[in-house]
């Protein structure tokens, strides 16, 4: 039954009993049409795959409406054909709907079954409880309506036994497949080329079934079987391979139904005579082994690929686990190594600042008691003096901000002032001769920032830059607006053309205590990077050697700061 999703759900069971209703009629037709002598009994019977899929598709509550109409409507459509309807009809279509509700019934809940059918235990129950087991119920209650009402003599009995429980499971194991397999699943998930390679499989497979069966007997019965038999056995491991089992119900209702024609004919290899049961019996041997295989070898091919598909998606899971421990470890040393150095700082700025400041102070005693002192080769020693306990000053200075925790406060304000009052304070300490160029829009949206952090860090930067170029050059900051991991972000460009960095120096310079000037503390990049990050931001560099270097720093809108976080 096809999907009936676009249709209001009021009218959704009523759509699905009219569609059961005319497929089981029309399953009904054929079947009496296959029914011929000497039984009289349908060696092939569609209506029992039909009643099947529609209780398995169906909810318990739609069961009575769904078996009362294929119980009045079956003894119509087999009497136009045969004889006038009767209650002995009503009673046998009873019996074949008994049938499918006890293998839909067993199935559901002994196999908790799957209507894709893309496990090996639904196949097998399906073969064992739907075809094999729950058809000797119709069987033995419709020959034995038979027997009781005078239209079948006891000698008869167990012959057309055989061929009533043979119709019916085929009817299972060729339509119920079919029926279930496609409305479950249909075509999703198949390109273009998919279809198209499944519809020339399917004229293949026709062709060539036809050109088998077409043939007329190899000899004389019951001596009929040829090898040649075997040449649309390719096409349905094609069919598996390549479609599973949706693939295969198709692949074998078109085989079924060129073979059926061709064997009521009198042709192929499976003929005994025309228009006989004996032929159809033997016909359905071979399509159920081949059905049932194919069926087999499909769901071994959907569970093996179920498999693939879940230890891929465990690797990935565990991929992204390792990957989150190694971070989480990462995060967990890197924490305990700036408490360590954090420690040893808070040490090394009490202990050493106070001797420093002592031997600042004893120098500028010096010099304001005796003022000779301070010229000639003594006043240079004195200044060299002056030069080191600054830059170990600065030093202590920078240590203790890399280890004290970044926790900016965040008001959304805009960040012109910010980067003009940091490029100001950078030019006043820099060599004459730069150029400075500003595009500082000032109508851009606010941005959520600390004043105070963000000045250190962009002071860092104008400074790095600045003294990039002792001889002079050109400065060029800018802020715009750009999209960073698809969110809006103000991005700050800061350019000099000063004398640039190699890659190596490019991966490099972000690495606390890493510095290339012999005066630099390695540190000042490591804090601006603390500083972006701590805003939720980005900062890059892009450096070309004997060109110049350009930072850029992405930060996000005041409105996208939580989203980011």
């Amino acid at each position: 039954m096809p999907s009936l999703e676009t249709f209001p759900r009021r009218w959704q069971p009523v759509l699905r009993l009219v569609l059961f209703t005319a497929a089981y009629a029309l399953g009904a037709r054929l079947g009496a049409v296959l029914a011929f002598p000497p039984e009289h009994v349908s060696a092939m019977w569609p209506p029992s795959g039909v009643a099947l899929a529609g209780l398995l598709l169906t909810r318990h509550r739609e069961w009575p409406a769904l078996v009362l109409a294929a119980i009045l409507v079956e003894p119509f459509a087999v009497g136009a054909s045969h004889s006038p309807v009767t209650s002995t009809g009503f009673v046998i279509a009873a019996g074949n709907l008994l049938e499918a509700m006890v293998g839909a019934l067993l199935l559901r809940r002994v196999v908790r079954f799957h209507p894709s059918m893309d496990r090996v235990r639904d196949v097998l129950g399906l073969v064992g409880l739907g075809a094999l087991g729950a058809t000797l119920l119709s069987a033995s209650l419709g020959m034995s309506m038979l027997l009781s009402a005078q239209r079948l003599a006891p000698a008869d009995f167990w012959p057309a036994w055989r061929v009533f429980w043979v119709g019916n499971a085929m009817g299972v194991l060729l339509v119920a497949p079919l029926l279930l397999t496609w409305t479950a699943r249909g075509t999703s998930g198949w390109s273009r080329q998919r279809r198209l390679e499944l519809a020339a499989l399917l004229l293949l497979l026709g062709v060539a079934t036809h050109w088998v069966f077409r043939m007329p007997p190899s000899a004389a019965p019951p001596a009929t079987f040829h090898p040649v038999t075997y040449l649309t056995f390719p096409f349905l491991l094609w069919a598996a391979l390549r479609f599973e089992a949706r693939g295969i119900t198709m692949a074998a209702a078109v085989m079924s139904s060129v073979s059926l024609l061709h064997t009521a004919l009198g042709n192929g290899p499976f003929a005994q005579f025309a228009w006989h049961n004996d032929s159809l019996t033997f016909l359905q041997s071979f399509l159920a082994v081949a059905s049932v295989s194919g069926l087999l070898l499909a769901s071994a091919l959907s569970e093996r690929r179920r498999a693939q598909e879940e230890v891929s998606h465990l690797n990935q899971e565990l991929r992204q686990s390792l990957q989150t421990l190694a971070a989480t470890q990462a995060t967990l040393v890197q924490r305990e190594r700036m408490a360590a150095l954090g420690e040893l700082s808070a040490t090394v700025a009490h202990e050493v600042r106070n001797p420093l400041g002592a031997i600042s102070n004893a120098l500028a005693a010096i010099r304001r008691l005796t003022p000779q002192m301070a010229t000639g080769p003594t006043g240079s020693l004195m200044d060299i003096m002056d030069e080191e306990v600054e830059r170990l000053a600065l030093l202590v200075n920078d240590l203790l901000d890399f280890t004290r925790p970044v926790e900016p406060r965040l008001r959304s304000q805009s960040l012109g002032p910010v980067v003009e009052g940091a490029l100001v304070a950078s030019l006043r300490s820099g060599a004459s001769g730069i150029n400075v160029s500003r595009d500082l829009d000032e109508s851009l949206p606010p941005i959520a920032l600390d004043a105070h952090l963000l000045h250190v860090a962009l002071t860092n930067l104008f400074t790095n830059a600045v003294q990039a170029m002792p001889a002079g050059g050109s400065l060029v900051t800018r802020i715009e607006t750009d999209v960073r991991s698809g969110t809006p972000h103000a991005r700050l460009t800061i350019s000099d053309t000063g004398h640039g960095m190699t890659d190596e120096l490019q991966q490099r310079i972000f690495e606390p205590f890493f510095t290339t000037r012999a005066s630099g503390t390695g540190l000042g990049l490591a804090i601006v990077r603390r500083i972006v990050d701590g805003h939720h931001g980005e900062v890059i560099v892009h450096s070309t050697v004997g060109q110049g270097t350009t930072f850029t720093v992405w930060l996000p809108y005041a409105g996208e700061t939580r989203a980011v976080a």
